[in-house]
């Protein structure tokens, strides 16, 4: 399971162009399914970039912030970055590898349904420039985060919809990936990470159930893969939902204890003090929350997520 999401300044402007939310939304909601997200800064420098992406103010709050976003150059040499940012994979570009006339279509098809012009027939300098853009942008962005994420498995690249759409596209390929899935997870009328505040978001990273949601996600996504049926795979996502009985969670909530049953068990001072029952009564306690937390650890983060959701759309 990759532990970083990496996005580009392309990234950014593609949500921000086409969708209708922030940037800031599509890097909340990878902020759950990843520890922390890398970024791939302009080439102008733009010290700015991601400051203005997350849509942040000032204060301590921003600084908790930042530190969930770490540039590339951490992961890899500069070396390394500057030769393959820019350069063609001739294997593996949308653009210039063997399925280029497709990737051309899937561009053409795009720009007249966005744009209204014929991307084979241009007449002006901001069509062409239009068409440069998109057909550039789209295949060093796909050519790099793929290398990187193939470089570096703990790297996973957060593609837009229409980096997906074009890769899709170009090969013929109808797998899904984590984020378009976690989309669908969202928008089932229960609740949106990428709606929730910036506070919010740093209170679901530290949620002890954190992790077994995102267990329960990457089940979710390789079931998916398996039958590929989309309106499956919601209505399943659907009955988790509502066959989970929040009230009923709130009851059974595990206590969490820090240190685990092990590290309680081996700081016990010996000749143990204290009657030799109740240390069982205790042991057997923290299996019972260990049980609970294997089984409903994921649905607990939910309920989370939800209260927080609600706390946003009331």
């Amino acid at each position: 399971m990759s532990k970083f999401g990496v996005f580009t300044p392309y990234t950014i402007r593609f949500h921000t162009d086409l969708y209708k939310e922030p940037a800031s939304a599509l890097l909340k909601r990878s902020l759950i399914l990843f520890d922390r997200n890398v970024y791939i800064e302009p080439r102008t420098q733009d010290e700015g970039f991601l400051k203005v992406a997350l849509g942040l103010g000032d204060g301590t709050e921003q600084k908790e912030v930042m530190e969930l976003f770490m540039p590339v150059t951490e992961f890899v040499t500069q070396e390394w970055f500057d030769e393959r940012r820019f350069i063609v994979n001739p294997e593996t570009n949308l653009w210039y590898g063997p399925n280029g006339q497709a990737f051309g279509r899937f561009v053409k098809q795009f720009l007249t349904d966005r744009f209204g012009f014929d991307a084979f027939n241009y007449s002006t300098a901001k069509e062409f420039e239009m068409i440069d853009f998109y057909t550039t942008a789209l295949s060093v962005d796909v050519d790099f985060l793929l290398q990187l994420s193939n470089h570096n498995p703990e790297i996973s690249a957060l593609f837009t919809e229409l980096h997906r759409d074009a890769y899709f596209a170009t090969f013929s390929n109808d797998t899904s990936m984590p984020e378009r899935a976690l989309d669908k997870v969202c928008s089932l009328n229960y609740f949106d990470f990428g709606k929730l505040s910036w506070h919010q978001i740093l209170e679901l990273k530290r949620s002890h159930f954190l992790s077994d949601f995102r267990i329960k996600f990457f089940e979710w996504i390789a079931a998916f893969e398996k039958n590929g049926d989309l309106e499956v795979f919601e209505k399943n996502i659907d009955r988790y939902l509502r066959t989970s009985n929040f009230d009923f969670l709130e009851a059974n909530k595990p206590t969490i204890i820090k240190d685990g049953a092990l590290g309680i068990l081996g700081n016990i001072p010996l000749p143990i003090p204290v009657n030799p029952v109740s240390i069982y009564s205790s042991i057997m306690s923290v299996r019972e929350d260990m049980l609970k937390r294997k089984r409903f650890g994921w649905l607990f983060f939910i309920q989370e997520a939800f209260k927080k959701y609600h706390q946003v759309s009331n």
